[in-house]
């Protein structure tokens, strides 16, 4: 009773019914119904509920004392059985299932369905893989063809990420605006990162920044989709950086400002200069003045030019920097930068210094500084590694 006690508050905070909601007359609630409740709590994750994404494991342990306590008449109901292998597919407990299949109760469920379903939630994969292949997701019910397309996207991607893509785009399809949508959607990105196919990985980025951008799960995607373009994007390939820039230009500028200063940070850390310089510059007038994001901004801005002909520009901006306003890891990063910098600077009067090859002070530490600029690369990630580890 206590659980049920939990449960019900958990979804009302979450704004969705409560258990006295889906209660029958009997006061009971049927386990079809609260996998229902689950369905939409678990779209209520990717609206950026967190608490919803909190209650999930209470309810998925609750709907799982209800199969356990179904009587066998309970089978009769065919919304029971096809509620079992919703709730297994979303990750529930596999004892539904083979409660049910002990039951003998005859069911209008396609018998590979079910078996697969057991399969996947007993975590026999290529069994389960094997038996929902021949399984025609759009054919299925509003209620479970998406998510049993997800599954079959999941169960292919490591063997058949071609074969999974298309799983996915029949996911999307089959359940827009829910979290079977923005989970394949996310899956396909990241399929698509891996075999780089630049052009369809930035198309489905674009979507999911605008359709999901307050997903419980969107700081982590963003998080990657910075790796990704900071790693892979080639900041001199003519018209990326602009294509890129029209990407996110219908991304709220919130989360624009985020993914511009996350891709600024990780290009600082790969040495990627160009994606860095063109990721600060175009955070900075998304910032307030005075700002955290607005000294972060400055800081990357900074840490890219003492590398470049830019030198005493960089000096300047990151003596500018207010370091009070930045996180550990970026008041590290600019200690760094700032003794980089003195390094570069006192290069000239050193013994063994080269001569200088151009005739502008500028240019003078800009043929010492590239020469400096791995070790300075290889410090800043060093120090980013390291707080990510923390």
């Amino acid at each position: 009773m206590r659980r049920v006690l939990t449960l019900a508050v958990a979804m009302i905070a979450c704004g969705l019914e409560s258990l006295s909601g889906a209660h029958g007359q009997d006061g009971k609630s049927e386990p079809f119904e609260l996998v229902r409740s689950l369905q939409s709590l678990q779209d209520q994750v990717v609206r950026g509920n967190t608490r919803a994404h909190a209650a999930q494991r209470v309810l998925l342990a609750h709907i799982a004392e209800q199969f356990d306590a179904l009587k066998p008449e309970g089978w009769k109901d065919p919304k029971n059985a096809r509620a079992a292998v919703v709730f297994v597919l979303s990750g529930g407990s596999a004892r539904a299932l083979q409660k049910l299949m002990r039951s003998g109760a005859s069911t209008d469920i396609n018998e590979k369905l079910l078996k697969g379903a057991l399969a996947y939630g007993e975590d026999r994969h290529d069994e389960a893989a094997e038996l929902l292949a021949s399984v025609e997701a759009r054919a299925l019910d509003p209620g479970t063809a998406g998510l049993v397309a997800y599954v079959q996207g999941e169960l292919a991607a490591k063997k058949e990420p071609a074969k999974a893509l298309v799983h996915f785009d029949d996911a999307r399809l089959l359940s827009p605006g829910t979290i079977v949508e923005e989970a394949a959607l996310r899956r396909q990105i990241a399929l698509l990162a891996a075999a780089g196919n630049a052009d369809r990985y930035e198309t489905l980025a674009t979507q999911y920044l605008r359709r999901f951008p307050n997903s419980v799960y969107a700081g982590g995607f963003r998080q990657q989709f910075a790796l990704a373009i900071a790693g892979h994007t080639d900041a001199a390939e003519p018209g990326r950086l602009a294509r890129l820039e029209r990407m996110l230009g219908g991304v709220a500028q919130s989360d624009r400002r985020e993914v511009y200063l996350l891709i600024a940070k990780e290009a600082v850390a790969k040495g990627k200069m160009g994606m860095a310089k063109f990721a600060a510059a175009n955070a900075e007038p998304l910032t307030e003045a005075a700002s955290t994001d607005r000294e972060r901004a400055r800081l990357y801005q900074g840490a890219v030019l003492i590398v470049t002909e830019e030198f005493d520009r960089g000096v300047e901006v990151l003596s500018a920097v207010e370091r009070t306003k930045l996180a550990e890891t970026d008041a590290s990063l600019l200690d760094a930068a700032l003794s980089i910098a003195g390094q570069v600077r006192r290069m000239p009067d050193t013994p063994d210094a080269e001569p200088p090859r151009a005739a502008s002070p500028a240019g003078e530490v800009a043929g010492q500084a590239l020469a400096q600029a791995r070790q300075a690369i290889a410090q800043v990630d060093e120090i980013l590694s390291g707080a990510d580890k923390r």
